[in-house]
């Protein structure tokens, strides 16, 4: 006996819809922080744009689980060790030996993930593993902002994702996917808590070159207290965010992925 398809209701429909906005819309103020951070003022729409665009085709990445398997788990050692031989290969050698470099660490990162680490499906991955990719792409989007954590909700959005992809199919109770959710929701959570505790330290000590900058950049005057308060201030907020983006974004995803699996189980 079959069992009936389910429909996928309107108001998780809706939520779904919420969701995406939400990559193009973090991905559009990054990329305004971002040409206003380097003082790029004459462009700062068109850098948000462009960073629109990056965050519908992190959408189109995040849905088809094939694709966010090749670009997350597959793609960050090689590409890493292929622009380290790069770099550092240009300090001695030519440009053309340095490409050749380039494609060598590209080659033994490759090999590095099949034969070592990618030993196990990308969702029956090893734990350890994933917090590595984790944290790498946090710091790097971190320092990339300069400690503003605007695109790191990227980030959060890409976890909640994972777990929807990892349990889809699973047959555990609703206790046990709660209590799975959160542990990702808080290991995502305090990554980002401790990323901004050291980069909220960097800019305090920093404080005088900051205070001048902002005032350059914005005409507003603040005293190092007012720095602090928004240094503690914004990034508590921003660590409520994340909180929240993580969790409801397993939740959401998690029900909608298991509507579609059962139902392509049953057709």
């Amino acid at each position: 006996m079959q069992t009936p398809n389910r429909k996928i209701g309107i108001k998780l429909q809706i939520q779904i819809i919420l969701l995406a906005l939400v990559m193009p819309v973090a991905g559009a103020l990054s990329g305004w922080y971002y040409a206003f951070l380097i003082a790029e003022s004459d462009y700062p729409l068109l850098v948000a744009a462009a960073c629109f665009g990056v965050g519908l085709l992190l959408d189109i990445i995040c849905y088809y689980g094939n694709i966010f398997s090749f670009v997350f788990y597959k793609m960050p050692i090689p590409l890493v060790l292929s622009v380290i031989a790069y770099e550092v290969a240009s300090f001695f050698v030519s440009w053309r030996l340095s490409l050749c470099a380039g494609v060598l660490g590209l080659a033994i990162g490759i090999l590095f993930d099949y034969a070592i680490i990618l030993d196990k499906p990308f969702y029956l991955a090893r734990k350890r593993v994933l917090v590595i990719v984790y944290m790498f792409l946090s710091f790097l989007m971190l320092g990339i902002m300069m400690g503003v954590p605007v695109s790191s909700f990227l980030l959060g959005i890409m976890a909640g994702n994972y777990y929807s992809l990892r349990y889809e199919d699973a047959v555990l109770s609703k206790e046990r996917l709660r209590h799975n959710l959160l542990s990702i929701t808080i290991f995502v959570t305090i990554v980002l808590l401790v990323f901004e505790i050291v980069f909220g330290w960097l800019i305090w000590n920093d404080a005088p070159n900051i205070i001048a900058y902002l005032q350059q950049m914005t005409g507003a005057q603040i005293t190092s207290t007012q720095l602090l308060h928004l240094i503690f201030g914004f990034g508590t907020l921003a660590v409520i965010i994340q909180y929240l983006i993580t969790y409801y974004t397993g939740k959401i995803l998690l029900r909608y992925r298991t509507i579609r699996f059962r139902n392509a189980s049953a057709a």
